[in-house]
């Protein structure tokens, strides 16, 4: 859980770095706009796009964090099904967190240019801190096996099912969340009847992300619904609203094309013995 929280962490930081070179950054016209003067690169589309996925992204995978640690604490307490859930949460946070990390470091040397491949900017440091991450403390592979290995299989796999299902009732406003939860639930009933161990460990790492993606889904729309019930009217809550809107209606449809690679199976990575891979 600590290593998820550095995505987090680095996420955080590449994010307000990106941000603030783009305000600064003048290049260009915007293509849609009605001036011909060059304007901050923060106002071009695609660097919208990338710090839009950024920050979303960020919280989503600080949600994750924040939900797991919750329940860290419910579980030194004692209460029933805390334990269970820091369990099933660990492999997300910590594969999810690390990957979204990596990602939205790229993303951040990407915002800065030539500039952010180079040593002046810092960005390209977060980049190679954050790359680590899903390689220590239990590869983010060998995080995934062990989501389908064990965590899938607690009470028969009910703790998976009543996690899927609760995100499906609350996601009654989100089509492409409730979808996804659906999609979650199939790959995990395939998984516990007729796959065999390779096939599940083949599907595992697309399983996984799947996962963390509908429970950071479910976790977006919750702070959706707070922020709106709040009136959103303060930048900090218009800013939270644009961000769980943008989680939901991009990066949680994107999660749904992975179930086909979590069914696959495993006879295509087994298609060409060793000597055939080094051709």
């Amino acid at each position: 859980l600590n290593v998820g929280l550095e995505g987090v962490q680095i996420a955080e930081a590449a994010t307000q770095k990106a941000i603030h070179f783009a305000q600064d950054r003048v290049q260009s016209a915007r293509a849609g706009g009605t001036s011909r003067e060059s304007v901050p690169i923060i106002e071009h589309p695609d660097v919208r796009r990338m710090l839009m996925r950024m920050k979303a992204g960020t919280q989503a995978i600080r949600a994750l964090s924040y939900c797991a640690a919750g329940h860290v604490d419910r579980a030194t307490l004692g209460i029933d099904g805390a334990q269970e859930m820091v369990d099933l949460l660990t492999p997300l946070a910590k594969t999810y967190g690390t990957d979204m990390g990596t990602e939205i470091a790229s993303l951040g040397v990407q915002v800065h240019g030539g500039m952010g491949f180079i040593e002046e900017t810092g960005a390209a440091q977060l980049y190679r801190d954050i790359r680590i991450a899903a390689i220590y403390e239990g590869t983010n592979g060998i995080q995934a096996a062990d989501l389908v290995g064990r965590k899938l299989g607690m009470r028969g796999g009910d703790a998976v099912r009543e996690h899927l299902a609760r995100i499906g009732q609350d996601a009654s406003e989100h089509a492409a969340l409730k979808a996804l939860a659906g999609a979650c639930t199939e790959v995990a009933e395939w998984m516990l009847s007729s796959a065999s161990t390779d096939d599940r460990l083949a599907g595992s790492y697309a399983f996984t992300t799947m996962m963390a993606v509908a429970t950071c889904g479910d976790l977006m729309a919750r702070q959706l619904r707070a922020a709106e019930a709040e009136g959103g009217d303060t930048p900090f809550l218009k800013a939270k609203i644009a961000c769980c809107h943008y989680y939901l209606d991009v990066m949680v449809p994107e999660a749904l094309s992975l179930k086909g690679s979590a069914m696959a199976g495993a006879d295509l990575l087994y298609a060409l013995d060793a000597d055939g891979l080094a051709v």
